[in-house]
Order: structure tokens, then C-alpha cells, then sequence
């Protein structure tokens, strides 16, 4: 088709219409094939912004982003004999989750492994393609590769073979992968139109749809430490997310908006946060050393329960409780699905405390290059793993009180000045660096207590006032909080039931009773 970039700038800056999908798809492919200039394209972002895009443009433009690239495809089970085929059997269901990022947000390092090791249940596939960290917030690949050998960068073979021979990998996109959206959002970042939340959206789901999973579970952050700091922008982007995942074939896509106004769990930091996971993953998690990470684990279990429902959509030939055959519906059928939302949540909360799942993050992790004698090390001996050289520990003196804010975006700020984290691209972040809380929102604290440690491999200058800023941070008072930190999960959002409060089980309820008394 004939094709004027000025006609698309011109017409998106007066907003006369919406683009064709062929005009989008052209525009697209134009400027990864350098037809178009960078400053044509950044006039176009910046005209968005002013003029958003609608939801099927904005569901287009993500298709056209993951069709720039690669797009995987995850055929049947073959096993094969000298070249001869032996049996030929489909795929187990295929799910994904993404996080929108937070502080101390460790999930994904608990959720792959537990989703996949929930096979006696539903054999479930778990393909995750994650990212590194930029700003305040913390990024899964650079948590795991804290372990010695851990290797994202996966060719799709390889990335595939994992996944069909443990169940689940955690990998980095390759440059095959949505090469628009790459190009794209470093023109983003330097002409302030990251904000855009169609443009967001595009780049977020673009990724997910290229990797090509059954369907998706977001986990859609609010508060102080999220990029969406009120409830009602984190909505937004969530529907958006949910309606591009459903236009482009993840059924369903269901998110989750969750509280990110305090650090998640009790570490902060790449291998301290991976050594919380290990504790976890060792199970026994009603027990009361998990207090501070009660919240961690009631996501990691919410979400798992959900991506194992969902996944019930595309199973096939499957048997129900009883033993008879089922078949399995289409979305908007919940009442001819095996297993209830309810079953499928209980069951990955058995499987999480039952320790079996540190397995599968051990052969997923072996899979992937992790040195075998370090890899045992951090599971068996986490405490004889080296921490930074610098330490800087807050013991309270004060009067008695109890904490009423440990603002997120601030300690994850304070994580980037000590090595945890990176403010440019490629900027390289130190595994040891970060810190570990003893004391969260709500808890009482008197003298004597110890309260958090900053560790650094920078100086003990840097650790000293490192400790200083999160002391400076962290609000104590003399009167207790009523409720001192809401539900960490407050909403779920699917295309068929928009918006509805969410509310935590009263089986998990009791659990995190146990565990934090």
C-alpha cells in the first residue's frame, strides 16, 4: 500500500481518525526496516501521547510489535527412535505471568517452579521471559544471576528443550525477539513518551504474545514503589493489558492490582532476595519465620492458583476428579472445568509447604547453566554464601513504638546508590549488595532492636549513610495502627467481570494468622 509518514503524524497529532491495522502494520515495518527516521516515529509517540491510541489500535500496534520478530512456536510432544516416530502426544497447557514491577518483588523465582511442580495436579507448562532492573525496581534475570552459571540468554531451542524437560525456564528476550519494541522503547526513553499507556501496554504484552503461552496472569502494582502510584492508574493499564492479551489469543488474560507501598518480603537486593525464595521453597512456610514474607508468599500462591485454573482451558483429554473424562470449554465456561479456582489455589499452597518444589527450581536452574557445587551451596548453606564487604546496621535506641511506613521507592532508591541496582542500561549491579529488614510496617519496636542492614561492597562510608537515608525513611511512632498495611491484593480483573474487590481466602487467611502470631 501507499504510504506517507507525514499523512500518519499529521493524522494522529489532529486526531481525525483512527489508523487502519494495514497503516499500523506498514508503519511499523517501515521504521524496523529504517524507512522511517527516528525523528518521524518520535513526532508519532509524542502525538500519541497527546492523542491515544484506541484499544484495537493499541491491540494492533502489540501485534505488529511481536510480529517484528520471532514468534514461538511450541508444537506437540514427539519422541522419536533412530528417526522413527514412537508416540506423538500435545503439549500440556502453556502460562506466563508478568509483574509491573515493584521493590522486592521476587515472585516470579517461587511461581515458575511451583506452577510447574503442581504436575500431579494439571502438567502445566510455565515459558517465563523476563527482564533485568532499571530505577528503584529490581529485576528477576539480575536476581538469578546471582548464582554462579545461571544463563538467561537461551536460544529458542534451548529455551523450548527446558521447558518441555523440566516444565518451566526464566530467560531474557533475545533480539529476535519484538525488535520493534526494542528499537522503540529506547526512542521512548529519550523523548519522554514511556508514560504512554498504550505505548506501555504495546511493549509489555508485545513480549508475552511473541513468546506465545495459552494465557497470562498479570500482576498489576500500585503505590509508593510502583510506576503506577494510585489504584485508579494501576486499573487502567490492567484493563488495557487484559483486553491486547484477549485480542491477541491468551485465553484468558486475568490481572491482579496489588499493593506495592512497602518492599515485598524481607529482603531487598539480588542473591538476598534470591536466598529468601530458597527458604520459602524449602516449604514449612506457616511456619513463623516466614512472618516477613507473608505477603510474598500469599501472591506467589494467588497467582499459581489462578494460572493453574485457567490453564484447565486448554487441556485436553483430561479426566476429572471422578476419573470420566472431560472435555474442556471455552472461556466463559467455568462450570466444565475440572477443578475449581478454589482447588487449584489450595492445592498450589500444599505443594509450596510441602518443600517439593525447591526441585524443580533446582533442575530448572541446572538447566540453565547454574554451577552445581555453587548451586548446592545456596540451598543447603544460604548463611556460608559471602555478602558484601560493608555493613551498616540499624539497632533502635529510641522510645518504643511501632513502624508506620517503610516507603518502597525510597529504599529501592537507596538499593541503587549501594550496587543493587542500575539507573542506566547495561549498567553492571552488584549480587551482594542490598538489605535485609527484620522490622515491617505495623510491628512494634524497642530498644535494642535491630531494625534493617544495609549491605555494600562500595565503602563503609557508602553503608554509613545508606542507613542513614532508610532511617530518615522509615516512620516510627508511639501510637499503634489500627490496620497498618491493606490487603496486599486488592482487585482482580478479567474481560468477562471487569473490576471486583478481591478478597484472600479464609483457608490462607488462617494460615497467615499462624505465621505471623
Amino acid at each position: 500500500m501507499w504510504f506517507n509518514p507525514v499523512d500518519m503524524i499529521a493524522r494522529r497529532r489532529a486526531n481525525q481518525r483512527e489508523d487502519t491495522d494495514d497503516e499500523l502494520q506498514v508503519w511499523i515495518q517501515q521504521y524496523v526496516q529504517q524507512k522511517v527516521p527516528d525523528y518521524q516515529m518520535a513526532a508519532w509517540l509524542m502525538a500519541v501521547c497527546f492523542h491515544p491510541l484506541s484499544p484495537r489500535e493499541t491491540a494492533t500496534l502489540t501485534r505488529c510489535y511481536a510480529e517484528s520478530g520471532t514468534i514461538l512456536d511450541w508444537p506437540e510432544e514427539v519422541t522419536t527412535n533412530n528417526g522413527l516416530l514412537i508416540t506423538r502426544k500435545p503439549r500440556p497447557p502453556m502460562v506466563d505471568k508478568h509483574s509491573s514491577g515493584g521493590v522486592g518483588d521476587k515472585v516470579s523465582l517461587i511461581l515458575a517452579p511451583l506452577v510447574a511442580a503442581c504436575e500431579d495436579l494439571l502438567p502445566v507448562w510455565v515459558p517465563m521471559m523476563a527482564g533485568r532492573g532499571l530505577g528503584h525496581t529490581g529485576g528477576t534475570i539480575d536476581k538469578l544471576e546471582s548464582l554462579v552459571g545461571y544463563n538467561p540468554r537461551q536460544s529458542v531451542e534451548n529455551f523450548q528443550k527446558i521447558v518441555q524437560d523440566v516444565g518451566c525456564a526464566i530467560v531474557c528476550a533475545t533480539r529476535d525477539i519484538c525488535p520493534a519494541d526494542q528499537r522503540l522503547y529506547a526512542l521512548r526513553d529519550v523523548t519522554s513518551t514511556v508514560s504512554s499507556l498504550p505505548l506501555q501496554t504495546a511493549s509489555i504484552m508485545s513480549k508475552k504474545i511473541a513468546e506465545h503461552p495459552d494465557s497470562i496472569t498479570l500482576d498489576v502494582k500500585f503505590g509508593h514503589g510502583s510506576f503506577n502510584p494510585s489504584i485508579e492508574e494501576a486499573e487502567r493499564l490492567a484493563k488495557a493489558m487484559v483486553a491486547v492479551g484477549e485480542a491477541n489469543g491468551l485465553h484468558p488474560t486475568t490481572a491482579f492490582l496489588t499493593d506495592m507501598n512497602f518492599p515485598l518480603g524481607y529482603a531487598v537486593g539480588n542473591w538476598l532476595e534470591v536466598k529468601e525464595c530458597i527458604e520459602i521453597l524449602k516449604g514449612n512456610v506457616a511456619d513463623g519465620r516466614f512472618k516477613l514474607s507473608w505477603d510474598l508468599i500469599i501472591l506467589v500462591v494467588i497467582q499459581a492458583g489462578q494460572m493453574l485454573y485457567q490453564s484447565q482451558y486448554h487441556r485436553i483429554g483430561t479426566t476429572n476428579e471422578s476419573g470420566g473424562s472431560s472435555s474442556i470449554s471455552a472461556p466463559g465456561e467455568p462450570s466444565r472445568l475440572l477443578y475449581s479456582l478454589d482447588r487449584c489455589t489450595q492445592h498450589a499452597y500444599q505443594v509450596l509447604d510441602s518443600g517439593r518444589v525447591l526441585e524443580k527450581f533446582r533442575q530448572m536452574m541446572l538447566a540453565q547453566g547454574a554451577d552445581p557445587s555453587y548451586l548446592e551451596q545456596a540451598i543447603e548453606e544460604p548463611d556460608s554464601i559471602a555478602l558484601a564487604s560493608f555493613v551498616s546496621t540499624w539497632t533502635f535506641e529510641g522510645t518504643s513504638g511501632y513502624i508506620h511506613d517503610v516507603p518502597a521507592k525510597t529504599i529501592g532508591d537507596i538499593s541503587v546508590t549501594i550496587g543493587a541496582g542500575r539507573i542506566v542500561a547495561n549498567q553492571v549491579v552488584d549480587a551482594q549488595a542490598g538489605l535485609v529488614f527484620f522490622k515491617q510496617v505495623g510491628d512494634a519496636v524497642k530498644a535494642g532492636d535491630i531494625i534493617v542492614s544495609v549491605f555494600t561492597n562500595q565503602s563503609q562510608e557508602q553503608a554509613d549513610n545508606a542507613l542513614k537515608a532508610v532511617q530518615e525513611a522509615i516512620v516510627i511512632q508511639a501510637e499503634d495502627l489500627p490496620n497498618p498495611r491493606g490487603p496486599i491484593i486488592t482487585h482482580k480483573i478479567t474481560q468477562q467481570n471487569g473490576t471486583q474487590p478481591f478478597s484472600v481466602p479464609e483457608w490462607l487467611q488462617k494460615h497467615h494468622s499462624h505465621a505471623t502470631k
